[in-house]
């Protein structure tokens, strides 16, 4: 039957067809569905489109190419989608990004050309055939847009009637002539994932931290042979000598507290640091 889009079988709650799960698919669909309703509804003798193969005065179908002997004399119209691309709008397309679960959501436009091959033995009938559906999807193009596109049917082309080629199959192909009407349309996609094994990329991260790792800052404890000794750049306040120092000991009457002498750093020794031993008197050490 000429009303037949090729489809597979569709798993048990999943629809045949649809934006969300065959995106390709469904383009086709909707545009086939477009032009047999639109031919569906002209009167006897003007190209009248009916489900019965036998009797429909056009042939309509996704099919390509389409054999000779399936139409029969009579004009056709089917369809060639082009390449699509993914249009990135915005930074990384991202959505939104949920800091709990770190579910990433993305959106791209996803925009493209269907190409719709009205074919005749008589390439007047074939361009006249081609100007119906490009102004009907020209005047009709809301339905698209309510069908689920982001946009559609701007700036259609008609192209110049020309031999059929590679559409149309079989012996008598050569006396077939196509015109083609481009058809510009655009969808959006939204989709999001969740990284998976979230520990593979902790202990990434972890083995990152530990190859890039800087020099040891301030303030931990010099391995040397001899005394422990704790280095720090934090000096004593130059306008208070006598007020304290940074190692808790604070200003007592009648007593002086001298501040610990500078001295070179002993890995960079153009740095003036304190320098003080850590646990002196503990076994080991004395």
């Amino acid at each position: 039957m000429s009303s037949k889009v090729n489809e597979t079988s569709a798993p048990d709650g999943f629809p045949d067809s649809s934006f969300k799960y065959t995106p390709l698919r469904h383009l086709r669909v909707i545009f086939v569905k477009f032009v047999q309703g639109l031919f569906g509804a002209a009167p006897v003798g003007s190209y009248r489109w009916v489900p019965d193969f036998d009797n429909t005065e056009i042939i309509i179908s996704d099919e390509s190419p389409i054999q000779t002997t399936r139409m029969q004399a009579r004009p056709g119209v089917t369809f060639t989608r082009s390449s699509v691309q993914f249009y990135s709008a915005w930074n990384d397309d991202m959505m939104e990004f949920d800091f709990r679960t770190e579910q990433k959501t993305k959106s791209v436009l996803v925009p493209g050309t269907m190409s719709v091959n009205c074919i005749s033995r008589v390439d007047l009938e074939s361009e006249q055939i081609a100007w119906i559906i490009a102004e009907h999807f020209w005047l009709l193009r809301e339905l698209l847009m309510k069908a689920g596109f982001f946009d559609a049917a701007r700036q259609i082309t008609i192209s110049a009637p020309s031999p059929a080629g590679s559409i149309v199959a079989g012996d008598q192909a050569d006396e077939y002539f196509s015109t083609v009407v481009g058809i510009p349309f655009q969808f959006y996609r939204t989709s999001a994932f969740t990284p998976l094994g979230r520990q593979i990329v902790r202990n990434i991260e972890l083995s990152l931290e530990t190859e890039f790792k800087g020099p040891p800052t301030t303030g931990v404890a010099a391995q040397t042979h001899e005394f422990p000794l704790n280095i720090t750049s934090n000096l004593p306040p130059s306008f208070a000598p006598d007020a304290g120092d940074q190692y808790g000991r604070t200003y007592q009457p009648g007593r002086t507290v001298q501040p610990l002498p500078l001295q070179p750093h002993p890995l960079n020794p153009s740095q003036l640091v304190t320098v003080r031993t850590v646990r002196a008197n503990r076994p080991g050490t004395r």
